[in-house]
């Protein structure tokens, strides 16, 4: 457990070993929030945190209330997971297939030391 102190700014120094741990970045997003206890959460924010974002987003454009999106968001991020899997899948099978090359095989290709 780390001790630090809240400045006059509202600001809060992360310690460097804590950083490291947590593998936080400068100018990496981070989300804080309150539980139900009333202690801060801090979480780094991540391409899964902004695809939830979105797909709130987009359900409450939708005419969705907050209680129906809440319930809704798993199972719409359980969908867009095995949509992108079922991507990769296709993708895979057309490379193997010979249909398109890999970033391996076009960065072979554009490299003049290969040839």
């Amino acid at each position: 457990m780390f001790n630090v102190r809240i400045n006059e700014r509202g600001q809060i120094t992360i310690p460097k070993e804590l950083r490291r741990k947590a593998n936080l970045n400068p100018k990496d997003n981070l989300l804080v929030d309150l539980d139900e206890k009333g202690r801060l959460i801090i979480t780094k924010k991540d391409f899964f945190s902004d695809l939830e974002d979105l797909i709130r987003r987009d359900l409450i454009n939708e005419g969705y209330s907050e209680y129906e999106v809440s319930s809704m968001i798993p199972k719409k991020k359980k969908e867009l997971g095995e949509a992108l899997l079922s991507m990769s899948a296709d993708v895979q099978s057309e490379i193997t297939d010979g249909k398109y090359s890999t970033l391996e095989d076009l960065n072979k290709e554009l490299d003049p030391e290969e040839q």
